[in-house]
Formats: structure tokens, C-alpha cells, sequence
């Protein structure tokens, strides 16, 4: 079976944790700092914080940027929940906004009229590593005064005209887990250009201390620290990120070549000047005689790994559906999210399917994979 997930882990990676252990000092230390030097300079970003994962990069953006108690920060239904999940962490409400069918991602053109009184963010997520239209989003919160926090856990790589994601919001939130461009089996990092923003970002998980730790504690905060392991294995895909993303932009390419001319499917559209960061490959049916399910079993007869991914939406969720379970429910009063529908969200969560992007394919996989899905499609 030619997989969906397979973790690029190499000797290096091995060795570099091997030498944590020995060294007896497992928290975060030496690593962390290399790790982070690294990824700034990688993503272009002035500053950059080790975070436990992704979850908590952005929990921690929003209590650094004081979102808080009834603020409303507007997102996309079509990702991973914890995007609006963190929202709810924090005592905000996330406003869901419909998907453009074609890049899959926030629709900045239906951001304005959801934006009210309380609108205090706004948290777009570059889905599967495609860049948002930023510009069109930057504008708005600029013309609106909001703040801008991009979810950046699947997009390693992905820039638009030269410049990473998480440059254009006040933060950007990044996560490395086990299935991610550049894997630490956990871990996330946060960058800014901004150093104030910065300082209170590291005082607040590591438990509102100041840079030169002891037991004062400024700020009320967390323990988000990232260990040395987590950082070691980290150092290491740096060292690798050309290589490791090269192979994914290599087989994002011969993907889009190679079935954008087969009328029943349509790849997820890059828009000009943007860089996929080719997380994940996931084309969209546009004839209802093929399901999701038919052409997922399908592939798997024939070797090749598939599976649908987001086929409930953040506001489908059971526990979105009944949020009275939910602690801030007794002093917050949350939409009827069963009453929400964004429609063009609702066709590509029920109509896409992934397909192998691992940096393990060869060429001849890849063109089996294209020629299985042409002849299916035919």
C-alpha cells in the first residue's frame, strides 16, 4: 500500500535525540535555542518561540494579543477543530465564514459582512499548505482595525511572492506533528516580527517568568515549553527542510499536471505568486456519480493509500452542537451553531479525498496514482 503518512525520519534524527538523552538534560535548553534560529531564519520572521505543539501556539497567540471574554474572531469551518477550538479557550466565539470552493480556504469576500461590534480577530487557516489571499485579508483588517493570527500547521514551506506565511497577521502559529511537512512527533513554534509581542509571548508559557527565570511570575501563563528531544529531531529537519520539501513540491507539481485535465476532479487551486507548501494533495469530485467513498475504497484495491479528512466541519462537531458541556457556556452566550451552513465548505468536506504526498513516492508511483485516477475518472 503506498501510504498517506509516512514520517521522514532518518539516522540523523536518531542520533541527534540519543544525544539529548546522554547529555541528561531533557527540558528545553541548547536545542530549543538552535531550533529557533533555525526556523527564523527559514520563515523569514524576526523572532521565533518553541511551543509544546500547535494547539498551543495559537491558544497562546490569542492570550498574548488579549483576545478574551466575548470577542469574536472570525475563521474557517474547513480545517482541523482545534483552529476554533483555541478560539473557544480563550473565552472568544469563533464566526464561521464560508470556503472559496476552488482554493479551499477563507473567502475574504464574505468576511466583511460577519464582521461586527465584537469582531476582534480574524484567524485564517492556509489549509493543506495553501497560502489564504492575505493581501485581501490584510486589508480588511487594516480597514477594520483587527487583528490577524494565521494557522500555519500545515503550510511548511508555503509562501506568497517570496514571503513565508505567519509574516503577514501579528503572529504565525506552526505545528510538527507526526504527519506534518517537517515532523518532531509533537511541537509547534510561533513567529513575529514584533519583539514586544515576542518577549510576552516567551514569558507567558514558561509560566509568566521573566527571560531570566526563577519564581516571579508577571504575567498569569502556561507551561508551553517545547523539550529537547522535541527540539533535537526538529534541529535536524531543518537541516533537511530543502530537501524534504523539494520532494513535495516535485510531487505537488507532476499531481497538478498530471490530473488537471480530467473533467471529474478539481485540484485545489493556487492563486498566482503563491507557493503550495504541498502538505496534502486533495483533489474535490464535481460528478455526483462518483462518491467519496467509492473512489476511497477504490484506490485502496489498488494499493494506493486515501482517506477523507475534514468530512464534518468545526460547526458540525458534536461538541459544537451542544457547547452547554463546555465550562464557558455558564457566563457566555455561544450562536446556535446548528442554525450555521457554508455551503461551499459543506461540498468540498463531502467530496474530497487525499492522496499519497509523502517524500517516499517515486515517480513511478506517482504516474501509477495519476493513471489509477484517470482511468477511474474516465
Amino acid at each position: 500500500m503506498i501510504p498517506v503518512v509516512d514520517v521522514d525520519i532518518k539516522e540523523l534524527e536518531l542520533k541527534a535525540v540519543q544525544d539529548v538523552v546522554k547529555s541528561k538534560y531533557l527540558v528545553e535548553g541548547k536545542n530549543a535555542r538552535s531550533f529557533e534560529e533555525k526556523f527564523s531564519k527559514f520563515s523569514g520572521a524576526k523572532f521565533a518561540a518553541t511551543i509544546v505543539n500547535g494547539t498551543c501556539a495559537l491558544h497562546l497567540a490569542m492570550v498574548a494579543l488579549d483576545i478574551g471574554p466575548k470577542d469574536e474572531v472570525i475563521t474557517t469551518p474547513f480545517t482541523f477543530v482545534a483552529s476554533s477550538n483555541t478560539i473557544l479557550f480563550s473565552g472568544a466565539i469563533p464566526v464561521f465564514v464560508d470556503i472559496d470552493r476552488e482554493t479551499y480556504n477563507i473567502n475574504p469576500e464574505k468576511i466583511e459582512e460577519k464582521i461586527t461590534e465584537k469582531t476582534k480577530a480574524i484567524m485564517p487557516v492556509h489549509i493543506f499548505g495553501n497560502p489564504c489571499d492575505m493581501k485581501a485579508i490584510m486589508d480588511i483588517a487594516e480597514d477594520r482595525n483587527l487583528i490577524v493570527i494565521e494557522d500555519c500547521a500545515q503550510a511548511h514551506g508555503a509562501t506568497i511572492d517570496n514571503t513565508h506565511v505567519g509574516n503577514f497577521g501579528s503572529i504565525g502559529c506552526f505545528s510538527f506533528y507526526g504527519s506534518k511537512n517537517l515532523v518532531g512527533g509533537e511541537g509547534g513554534v510561533v513567529i513575529t516580527n514584533d519583539e514586544e509581542l515576542f518577549e510576552k509571548i516567551k514569558s507567558i508559557k514558561n509560566h509568566g517568568r521573566s527571560p531570566e527565570g526563577g519564581y516571579a511570575h508577571y504575567f498569569i501563563g502556561f507551561n508551553y515549553r517545547m523539550t529537547d528531544l522535541t527540539a533535537a529531531i526538529m534541529n535536524v529537519q531543518m537541516d533537511r527542510a530543502k530537501e524534504i520539501l523539494s520532494k513535495r513540491h516535485n510531487t505537488g507539481d507532476k499531481y497538478r499536471e498530471g490530473l488537471s485535465e480530467l473533467e471529474n476532479l478539481r485540484i485545489q487551486k493556487v492563486l498566482s505568486g503563491h507557493q503550495h507548501s504541498d502538505y496534502i494533495m486533495a483533489p474535490v469530485i464535481l460528478n455526483e456519480k462518483f462518491s467519496q467513498n467509492r473512489v476511497i475504497e477504490y484506490l485502496k484495491s489498488k494499493d494506493i493509500g486515501s482517506r477523507a479528512i475534514y468530512t464534518k466541519l468545526s460547526y458540525q462537531q458534536p461538541c459544537y452542537l451542544d457547547l452547554s458541556k463546555w465550562h464557558l457556556s455558564r457566563v457566555i452566550d455561544y450562536p446556535d451553531y446548528s442554525k450555521i451552513k457554508c455551503s461551499n465548505s459543506e461540498l468540498v468536506a463531502q467530496n474530497h479525498f487525499e492522496i499519497p504526498m509523502v517524500t517516499s513516492l517515486t515517480d513511478e508511483s506517482i504516474n501509477y496514482i495519476i493513471e489509477t485516477l484517470s482511468e477511474f475518472f474516465d
